[in-house]
């Protein structure tokens, strides 16, 4: 858990530098650099077998350093939560905090879709309605998948969508593999050239 909170400290001091300005300096002699925000709804399987699928809500922040014109090095904290999974009583917080690289297909318009493989970990935290009981763990996570941007101003676009494969391996008394599917869209603000 301590990791995650430096981790989390960590990305919220490079969002606040980019917010005070001190990004599009930083970012004139580079292809630039993205900071963005996404309401996400995860279809969630944990056990094995039957698909005793779930919902969650939540949403997730992300960070793109451009690399090259297409290719840019991204990290994505997110969170989720369920309450009353399928009218058992249980809540269940689930956080990821995931790396990798994203391709951007550029073109001639406002319109970029991308795809992206990120790797990392997840954090859930489970607990019983009217009940102080509750537990954690935390396992391997990966993200695949990609989505559309559209640029509205030179700095300011909106994900218009975003479908990730999200995988975990919590243990489940089974296959301790959970395949998850991650949908999203949001608001970014771009600093320096795409």
């Amino acid at each position: 858990m301590r990791n995650f909170v430096r981790l989390a400290i960590l990305i919220a001091i490079l969002l606040g530098s980019a917010s005070l300005g001190i990004a599009p300096a930083f970012a004139q002699g580079s292809p630039g650099f993205a900071v963005g925000g996404n309401y996400n709804y995860v279809r969630a399987n944990a056990p094995p077998g039957d698909c005793g699928c779930f919902s969650m809500n939540g949403g997730n922040g992300w960070l793109s350093i451009g690399l090259t014109h297409h290719i840019a090095a991204v990290a994505d904290v997110g969170g989720q939560y369920a309450s009353n999974i399928n009218g058992s009583s249980v809540n269940l917080t689930l956080i990821s905090y995931v790396f990798g690289a994203r391709y951007t297909f550029l073109s001639e318009g406002r319109a970029h879709p991308f795809a992206q493989g990120l790797v990392g970990g997840a954090h859930a935290t489970a607990s019983f309605s009217g009940a102080s009981s509750s537990g954690s763990a935390n396992s391997f996570a990966a993200i695949a998948g990609g989505g559309l941007d559209y640029d509205v101003t030179e700095h300011i676009g909106v994900r218009v969508f975003e479908a990730d494969y999200y995988s975990t391996q919590f243990s489940n008394g089974g296959n301790d593999h959970q395949n998850n599917l991650r949908i999203a869209a949001g608001i970014y603000f771009r600093f320096g050239r795409r």
